[in-house]
């Protein structure tokens, strides 16, 4: 009966609509695992590659000492809890990364590949095969795992925070991690990998087992336990004075062009900016005020390269302590602030009025930045009166003071670091106008101190208040290291505590949509907003001077300086045929900006490469291939009903 058209037809037909439905389920799973695999590979650009972009895959000069100045000098050299920017500065040079953040570009320095599982819960990480220690031994995955580790599990870390979501990192082989996860974590690689350096297990784990705890506390001993695997070897530490860097020949990309960096302290601004002017030192990072503007554009060889830093600079309030922790107390102080004389007056239009949010409106931060809260505070000192009125802090004795609400005198103190004057005269501001408020004033007494003494009493809580920057995260989950309830909240210097904050930031962490992310990143700010833990001043405008007699290849990123970031440090060499005239400053301010309402626009970088993405696996090529298989198919088979 097989034998006869009719069912032959249909015979053919069966086979053929079975074959269809085998091809078809066989292309749309194809094509699911091409978007599933596009979806858990993340993507970045080799170091190398992206060196070669920007013309810098080596050096063409060696030699030469880049020295640096910097406003102050380092706590400690252990990098598990270094927290002021001097101490991270300091170690900066010493260590490589898995992954670094380049002008908003993910750069893949000792990571080979990076994976994620379908349920985002275990990272797969490969790490680059060459690398070595100043030591000489190699950088493995051990290294990696109980880098991780440790930072997951000791509270005490510095960043804490960004490694909370960590279970455990395990070993797969020698240059295989992976990473697992209690719970998806979507800012992980652009918090926590960017900022993560990679530090040696065989000199840290014998430290940690024999001090346990304690080693938070630990300042390890230069140079035989401050060992990484950077382009430069730390050297030498003289307190006051500077710290000495060698160029590490053996680093995995090759060795930087200087053959010895120099970190020097120098507290008082104008003296760097007269060193400057000399040529004693090659650049300063510090708080270069718009006033010496001038000045330094009429310098020969001095250049100056500008940023908006999403830094927030803020006014810290220690919630833990009455009555900073009275949240209407913090609002009054909130209306006692004039955000626009700060930028007006002291920086010159150098700067962006804060955000009650927190939240900067520049960089990578702007797509999460609520623009509803920015104006929820404005200068009133008549609101201020208001709230401090029926809080019972009333001048009753008629000195001008207002007292506490049970009648005693009550002061505070503003702390501020003493090498930056930007904040001492903030500072200063703010007394003045908190000794205004109708009614009788606050007694807010202003204090300019070394930061390396104030900086441990603001870690423990034991100052009233102080006026800081803090710097934001690449990824909007920043906001658990600041505002989520400590340990978790590691750098919540404030000790701020709110369940509901802390639900929506463990939220946010979870969460990978795009546009659901965004809402609760808005949500946090109106509560930040209302509540006021800590008070925003402005985002820094930094004017970052430089020297081009004896070095190029300057690296400007649109975040960062123009002398310290990883491009310059690796990068910059001695020129190969110095110049017999100044040269026209490549950034020279033409005006003095005014102080406007933040615009919702990304800054341009000044050098900007796009990542050349990586080749995929070719499976939509084999989808399509199928499709066309199954079109064919389809015409075979109508042509033999027509025959029949």
């Amino acid at each position: 009966m097989f034998s006869t058209p009719k069912f032959r037809g249909r015979y053919v037909h069966v086979i053929v609509l079975v074959t269809l439905l085998i091809l078809s389920n066989l292309s749309i799973s194809i094509t699911s695992v091409v978007q599933a695999q596009e979806g858990l590979r993340v993507e970045g650009i080799p170091l190398p590659e992206f060196l070669e972009q920007l013309g810098l895959e080596k050096c063409d000069v060696y030699g030469g000492t880049l020295k640096i100045a910097l406003p102050s000098e380092p706590n400690t050299f252990n990098w598990f809890v270094a927290g002021s920017s001097w101490s991270l500065l300091s170690l900066f040079p010493v260590y490589s990364r898995l992954v670094r953040i380049i002008n908003g570009t993910l750069v893949f320095e000792l990571a080979e590949s990076i994976e994620w599982s379908p349920d985002h819960k275990v990272l797969t990480i490969k790490i680059v095969k060459g690398a070595k220690f100043h030591d000489g031994k190699p950088v493995t995955a051990e290294d990696v795992a109980f880098t991780i580790n440790v930072l997951a599990h000791k509270s005490w870390c510095y960043y804490h925070g960004y490694f909370a979501s960590v279970e455990k990192a395990e070993v797969v082989d020698d240059y295989t991690v992976k990473v697992y996860f209690k719970e998806p974590d979507a800012g992980f690689i652009y918090n926590a990998l960017s900022v993560m350096n990679i530090m040696p297990k065989h000199i840290w784990e014998p430290l940690l087992k024999e001090k346990g705890d304690a080693l938070a506390k630990y300042n390890p001993k230069i140079p035989d336990e401050v060992i990484g695997s950077g382009p430069f070897k730390i050297v030498e530490y003289v307190p006051g004075q500077y710290v000495k860097y060698k160029a590490y020949e053996d680093f995995v990309y090759g060795r930087p062009g200087v053959d010895e960096l120099l970190f020097v302290f120098i507290t008082e601004a104008n003296v760097a900016i007269l060193a400057v002017q000399k040529g004693d030192v090659d650049s300063y990072i510090g708080w270069v005020t718009a006033e010496v503007v001038p000045q330094l554009k009429a310098t020969p060889y001095v250049e100056i390269h500008t940023y908006t830093s999403p830094t927030f600079y803020h006014w810290g309030l220690n919630n833990l302590k009455w009555p900073f922790n009275i949240t209407d107390f913090r609002r009054a102080l909130a209306y006692a602030v004039d955000k626009e004389a700060i930028i007006r007056d002291i920086l010159l239009g150098y700067g962006i009025p804060g955000s009650p949010g927190v939240v900067p409106p520049v960089g990578v931060n702007l797509q999460w930045f609520n623009p509803n809260v920015y104006h929820k505070y404005t200068f009133n000192l008549s609101k201020t009166a208001e709230i401090l009125d029926k809080l019972g802090f009333k001048d009753i004795d008629g000195d001008g003071w207002r007292e506490a609400p049970d009648g005693s005198d009550f002061s505070f103190e503003i702390y501020a670091p003493s090498y930056d004057i930007v904040r001492v005269r903030a500072a200063e501001m703010i007394a003045k106008w908190l000794s205004e408020i109708p009614g009788g004033g606050l007694k807010a007494i202003p204090r300019a101190a070394e930061w390396k003494t104030v900086w441990p009493l603001i870690r423990e809580a034991k100052v009233d208040s102080w006026l800081l920057g803090s710097g934001p995260g690449m990824d909007i989950t920043w906001l658990i290291r600041r505002f989520h309830s400590r340990p978790m909240g590691t750098g919540n210097w404030a000790r701020y505590s709110n369940p509901e904050v802390d639900r929506l930031t463990e939220l946010l962490r979870v969460t990978f949509d795009p546009e659901e992310r965004k809402k609760i990143a808005w949500k946090i700010q109106e509560i930040l907003a209302d509540e006021v833990p800590i008070i925003v001043l402005y985002y820094r405008k930094f004017i970052n001077p430089y020297r081009v007699d004896k070095f190029e290849r300057w690296f400007k990123p649109a975040d960062d300086d123009a002398a310290t970031n990883f491009i310059t440090l690796l990068r910059v060499q001695l020129k190969k045929a110095p110049t017999t005239s100044a040269t026209t400053p490549t950034t020279a301010l033409t005006t003095t900006p005014t102080s406007t309402t933040p615009t919702p626009t990304t800054p341009t970088p000044t050098t900007s490469p796009t990542p050349t993405p990586r080749p995929a696996m070719d499976m939509t090529s084999i989808a399509i291939a199928i499709v066309i298989i199954i079109i064919i198919i389809a015409i075979i088979a109508f042509a033999l009903r027509r025959r029949r």
